[in-house]
């Protein structure tokens, strides 16, 4: 198997790997992906939620199909799953190798060979005239996109490319849990929804006049400023168009869907202050810091956006020790937890905080390398580390029952609610 990568250096050896088996209903996703193709559809949108191993699915579909060269387009932190996935799980005899290529969104550009005259003189302005006019170096005819709710702008010069990559190809899987947050952000199905509603093109004036057709928002002038008012008509709708209908583009489930697989359960836990830290919490920035052994802190008054990203980082550090104390009542329950911060900060101090009570603790971060961020995920997963702390918020893997050694119950701790939904969804 020959696998083309922007980064080697995380490979392992398959050979001293345990083989991945996959489950009934990794097999049943298979088995719809294959029923997609074999039809004539363009592609198939598999949206389970995280955690039910999406990864694998694509993988066992796409070893049965016959072409070859296969490109998958991810976020850098899924490289390394995928680079797993495909060295454990075992090539049906009879099966040809697969040359696979790994490349991540920030790299896609590299797929485009420039226009011949070009007078762009920005560095910006030759990237969005590369993604807009520029012309495919080479086709794949099969095409993965991982996490493709990234290229929901239909504007961004990574959605730009992706989609060109895709109309290129014979099939296309797009895997994400978090397709859109709204109808509008869907047109990079388009292709999908075209052949499942009588389209041709699937390109955006035909996916305008979907829209239109179904009466869904009001999708006038520029993208940007279509609109949409969330409601249960259209919710179904679009359902029925991507995964519930009888000509659905798609396959989504959940946890509590799938026979013998745990219901994620959900609870709100407040933070109460104490004198103290109500003194501390309506204290000035700086002071704040200070009071906190933290270097730093502006005296100006903060704005806008400043504004509430100050107020949701004061909050995040001021409730670190009640994070920290409901964590150590998990642990000492002997579960393993994972526990999601949006700061840096954050993350070193309630690092710290429980590794000074004697658990062992690893974090994984924008800070750390790939690779070191790799290593301290497998040293979690195989239950050499008590608790993650992480920052990130796709493309990570911090299930119960992944790997031997990773049985233990385990707990996932949100310190930092997120304002996206999209990135709520994902980081459970």
């Amino acid at each position: 198997m020959i696998l083309a990568t922007t980064d080697d250096s995380t490979r392992g050896d398959p050979g001293t790997l345990p083989i991945f088996i996959p489950r009934a209903h990794q097999e049943a996703a298979r088995d719809a992906i294959l029923d997609a193709r074999r039809v004539g559809k363009p592609g198939f949108l598999l949206g389970d939620l995280t955690g039910l191993g999406k990864t694998l699915s694509a993988w066992l579909a796409i070893l049965a199909m016959p072409e070859t060269d296969v490109l998958v387009v991810c976020p850098k932190g899924a490289i390394p799953q995928w680079r797993r996935t495909i060295a454990r799980t075992p090539r049906p005899a009879g099966i040809a190798e697969k040359r696979v290529t790994i490349l991540n969104f920030e790299r896609t550009k590299s797929l485009m060979a420039p226009p011949t005259a070009s007078k762009r003189r920005s560095v910006r302005a030759k990237n969005n005239e590369l993604a807009r006019h520029g012309a495919l170096k080479a086709r794949w005819p099969v095409v993965v996109v991982d996490e493709s709710h990234r290229i929901r702008n239909p504007s961004s010069q990574q959605g730009l490319v992706c989609r060109q990559v895709a109309a290129a190809a014979d099939f296309t899987i797009y895997m994400s849990a978090t397709a859109g947050q709204s109808p509008f952000e869907l047109s990079y199905l388009g292709k999908l929804l075209a052949f499942a509603t009588g389209g041709a093109t699937g390109d955006m004036d035909e996916f305008r006049a979907l829209m239109k057709r179904l009466r869904i928002g009001r999708s006038k002038g520029r993208w940007k400023n279509w609109s949409w008012e969330p409601n249960e008509d259209d919710r179904a709708t679009m359902s029925a168009l991507l995964y519930k209908g009888p000509d659905a583009i798609g396959l989504r489930r959940r946890p509590e869907d799938i026979a013998g697989w745990p219901e994620v359960q959900r609870e709100l836990a407040s933070t109460a202050l104490d004198a103290a830290g109500e003194r501390l919490y309506d204290a000035t920035w700086r002071e704040f810091r200070r009071e906190l052994g933290l270097a730093g802190g502006s005296t100006r008054k903060p704005a806008g956006w400043a504004a509430d990203l100050r107020f949701r980082q004061k909050a995040s550090l001021i409730r670190i020790s009640g994070t920290a104390d409901f964590v150590d009542d998990l642990l000492a329950n002997d579960q393993q937890v994972a526990v999601s911060v949006a700061f840096l900060e954050t993350s070193a101090m309630l690092s710290e905080k429980l590794s000074g009570r004697g658990w062992a603790v690893g974090e994984i971060n924008g800070r750390q390398s790939g690779e070191a961020n790799e290593a301290v995920r497998i040293a979690f997963q195989t239950g050499r580390l008590d608790a993650v702390v992480f920052t990130v918020s796709e493309s990570i893997s911090l299930h119960q029952g992944e790997m031997p050694g990773g049985e233990r119950e385990r707990s996932l701790v949100i310190h930092d609610m997120r304002h996206s939904a999209i990135q709520t969804q994902q980081i459970e």
